[in-house]
């Protein structure tokens, strides 16, 4: 019992309380551009297909590995007596306060463009923040707060992506109009970036000396955008291979059935009411609670063995599908909606606490010199080839059907249970950490 009180006072130390406004100000840029910008565009009449097209906003933050190297090792003159994360973060906030503001002095009827333009600008600097978020989140714990860091980022990201954004940015945009929505959350978020500012000490950590790009713009390339590879191959060796495949299948199973989840609610029936109730109200509650057991679980059990339980749950808790596919076809309807509960009750509490796993281990195999970096390159293999592998799922439902649709989803994370098993009866990541130390 002591053990389980030591892991819930873990979550009140100050060092982790500022996790929360971090998470915050992560969810708060995203949000904007989900479904407060896509309802705004429908109703001044912007077409489905512009509307559709536009989404691809969101493969800016799939791809800020790409920049993160210059957050990792350039320092931004006249800023760099900051620190180099909050010299990054509040060059990052600034830009997309400021283009947070300029979507709501646009109007898509006038001019469409611009509006893409500041949309598609706001996106590259909130990615820019997500890259100093991110290694802040892993730099201001111990390795043992690993855990707790994840869960209380991801119920800030939560919070600010969906009741500050997406409900609070709905509700007001209906009120008040979309501009003056915009606005408001701007000036929210604007709020929590002096708050973290003033509050947040730039974290110390033991790093490579930094480069100057003028005078060495060789070597500070390497050093950059190389040495962040060489260094995970020097440190894990011959176990790099397992945690890379580790961490391409992780999610896989469950990523693959993302896309399909509403059509399939909408085809056994479900109303959109329903779907809201359950799904985002309820999921939403659900998905919290499974992030906060996970990093309980994480701190008092360890890494390794609930990376494997997580493997495992993701693949039985994909199951309950099937069987809620069987009720949908059912004559009687008043036996679909109870299960409904269940399922996503199951499917969300477990994607709360693997999504605290995940993120705990890609943030224990970083290295403190290029935290930045390596986060956003582990992240990227972690999802977008899982994203456009799961963009055939609509091809396999239409030739195989949802019954088995849900099957094939389940035994996709077979591969991640198997490896996550070798790595645990390994202690593979123990291993590591004892001979960095």
């Amino acid at each position: 019992m002591n053990s389980w009180v030591i892991s819930l006072k873990a979550y009140i130390k100050p060092n982790l309380l500022i996790i929360l406004p971090l998470g915050l100000l992560a969810g708060i840029p995203y949000g904007m551009i989900v479904d407060p910008l896509n309802y705004w565009l429908s109703k001044s009449g912007v077409d489905r297909a512009s509307i559709g097209l536009l989404s691809l906003v969101f493969l800016t933050y799939s791809v800020k590995a790409l920049w993160a190297p210059l957050v990792d090792r350039l320092r931004i003159p006249l800023l760099k007596n900051l620190g180099q994360r909050k010299s990054w973060l509040i060059v990052s906030q600034f830009f997309a306060f400021l283009f947070l503001i300029s979507i709501g002095f646009n109007d898509p009827k006038v001019n469409l463009s611009l509006l893409v333009f500041c949309v598609f600008a706001l996106a590259f600097f909130s990615a820019t923040q997500d890259i100093c978020l991110d290694a802040l989140r892993i730099e201001l714990v111990k390795k043992e707060e690993l855990g707790q860091s994840a869960a209380i980022y991801q119920l800030g990201w939560r919070v600010g992506g969906v009741y500050i954004s997406q409900v609070l940015g709905l509700l007001l945009g209906g009120m008040i109009g979309y501009s003056l929505a915009y606005l408001t959350v701007a000036f929210i978020f604007l709020g929590l970036s002096v708050f973290v500012f003033f509050r947040m000490e730039e974290p110390t950590r033991e790093v490579r000396p930094y480069l100057s790009i003028y005078s060495e713009p060789r070597r500070w390339l390497k050093d950059s955008f190389v040495d962040p590879f060489i260094d995970l191959k020097e440190r894990y060796s011959s176990g790099l291979t397992l945690l890379l495949l580790l961490l391409f299948f992780y999610r896989l199973s469950d990523m693959y059935l993302a896309p399909m989840a509403m059509p399939f609610y909408r085809e056994i029936g479900f109303t959109e009411t329903e779907v809201a109730l359950v799904t985002n109200a309820f999921g939403s509650i659900v998905t919290i609670a499974g992030v906060f057991i996970g990093g309980l679980l994480v701190h008092r059990w360890g890494l390794e063995i609930n990376i494997f339980y997580g493997a495992l749950l993701t693949c039985l808790t994909n199951l309950p599908f099937i069987y809620l596919n069987y009720l949908g076809n059912d004559l009687d309807p008043s036996n679909d909606l109870p299960f409904l509960w269940v399922t996503i009750g199951l499917d969300n509490l477990n994607q709360g606490y693997i999504g605290t796993v995940a993120i705990t281990f890609i943030s224990r195999i970083v290295s403190q010199s290029y935290t930045a970096t390596q986060y956003a390159i582990l992240f990227l293999l972690g999802t977008v080839p899982s994203r456009f592998i799961a963009s055939s799922s609509g091809f396999l439902v239409n030739d195989f059907g949802y019954h088995y649709f849900f099957l094939i989803t389940a035994c996709l994370g077979i591969p991640a249970i198997i490896i996550s098993y070798i790595v645990w009866k390994k202690k593979l990541l123990f291993s590591i950490d004892r001979a960095a130390q």
